[in-house]
């Protein structure tokens, strides 16, 4: 009889594995909170937590990582458990090992090495770039300001000389006008006094 409990028992727990394995999706969340949680303690480590390069190159590092986990990891189902590898400098390294609906992933820093394969998440790389693409921005701002401020005398340049032409012309007009108004008064004594005569 106490066979058959146990033997009810170690069935139960078994389907009981079996039905709360976590998904791919649950593995890859708990990696994710690992290296959120490893990104933030360096980033802390090198002074960059509250610089905006740090934020910039938090932000770079989470979603490089997480690509790299959707590239990369691979699920091992076992039936009762299942675990998460990576094929990383010609051996597979386990990740994270899933039961009972739970995800237990192993030191952070092995998980953010395994993950690398090479220096394309390095963080000091990662930080780098993020540095040289502000300072591009910066830069290409600066110029655009400069171009906006030299369209913006020129269009004044031109604005004044349009004027200083415009008043040119309207001197010359009003100059024509006087002299075909005195004109149009000559003509007009001229006919008074031929009808007069």
């Amino acid at each position: 009889m106490k066979k058959l409990l146990v033997l009810i028992l170690l069935v139960g727990i078994a389907i009981l594995m079996t039905l709360t394995r976590p998904d791919k999706k649950a593995h890859k969340e708990a990696m994710m909170k690992a290296v959120s949680e490893y990104v933030e303690e360096e980033t802390a480590e090198r002074g960059l937590d509250h610089n905006v390069f740090g934020n910039m190159g938090k932000g770079l590092i989470k979603t490089a990582v997480s690509a790299a986990i959707d590239m990369k990891l691979q699920l091992n189902d076992y039936v009762l458990f299942n675990t998460t590898h990576v094929h990383f400098k010609g051996e597979d390294k386990t990740l994270s090992v899933g039961l009972f609906g739970q995800v237990i992933t192993f030191d952070k820093e092995m998980l953010r090495d395994a993950l690398e394969s090479g220096d394309d998440l390095d963080p000091d790389k990662l930080l780098k770039e993020e540095k040289d693409a502000y300072k591009e921005a910066q830069k290409a701002e600066k110029k655009a300001q400069k171009e906006a401020k030299k369209q913006a005398r020129e269009a004044e340049k031109a604005a004044k000389k349009a004027e200083k032409e415009a008043k040119k012309a309207a001197k010359k007009a009003e100059k024509e006008a006087k002299k075909a108004a005195k004109k149009a008064e000559k003509e007009a004594e001229r006919a008074a006094r031929e009808a007069a005569n």
